[in-house]
């Protein structure tokens, strides 16, 4: 079984908000609230983890009111704050890390990630999207390499060294879209007003 490490420190200074990220509405839900009931809903996930830091206590506050747990970390950035985790951890722990900012994450997808993760033979898989996806619904990836867009979502081993990680590519909207500016939310409104609606 996988423990979730919601990653949910950062400033998000890209998206010019004042408030915090993870607790942006999006259709009058916190956008971390999509992830975590995402996460509730795959089958291979025993544990849930929010890291939280100096940058996100009302997020630290609205994750243990329902329930789960946090690890405040430095707020050093998102590499810093793994390593941090990471030594937190028994030594070997599966951890599947996601960012808070995947609202369109599903528990299908959840599932067939650490599927695949189980087959590989690897320590670490890491989740990319090709760059025409975003291109196709004109979105901006935050970092490209070789035409792939790191997703987001990862699992690694609770080891803090390099890892041998076998990239998986999901062509998929869901793995695609992270919320960095208001393009992203308005776009994201209208997938999930078009899903409900």
């Amino acid at each position: 079984m996988v423990t979730a490490l919601v990653m949910a420190g950062g400033e998000g200074t890209r998206l010019k908000f004042k408030g915090e990220k993870p607790l942006i509405k999006i259709l009058g839900k916190p956008m971390i609230r999509y992830v975590i009931d995402a996460l509730f809903g795959a089958s291979k996930i025993k544990d849930i983890i929010v890291a939280t830091s100096i940058h996100t206590p009302k997020t630290d506050v609205f994750i243990k009111k329902i329930g789960l747990k946090t690890i405040e970390t430095p707020g050093d950035g998102y590499v810093s704050d793994l390593r941090f985790i990471l030594s937190e951890f028994e030594l070997g722990d599966v951890l599947l890390t996601i960012t808070a900012d995947l609202p369109l994450i599903r528990s299908d997808i959840l599932d067939q990630v650490i599927k695949e993760y189980e087959k590989c033979g690897k320590p670490a898989l890491s989740v990319a999207v090709p760059l025409e996806i975003f291109k196709k619904y004109g979105l901006k990836p935050s970092m490209v390499f070789d035409g792939m867009v790191p997703s987001g979502l990862n699992i690694l081993r609770s080891i803090n060294k390099q890892q041998d990680e076998e990239v998986l590519i999901i062509e998929k909207i869901e793995l695609a879209l992270n919320i960095n500016n208001c393009k992203d939310i308005t776009f994201l409104e209208k997938i999930l007003g078009d899903t409900n609606g």
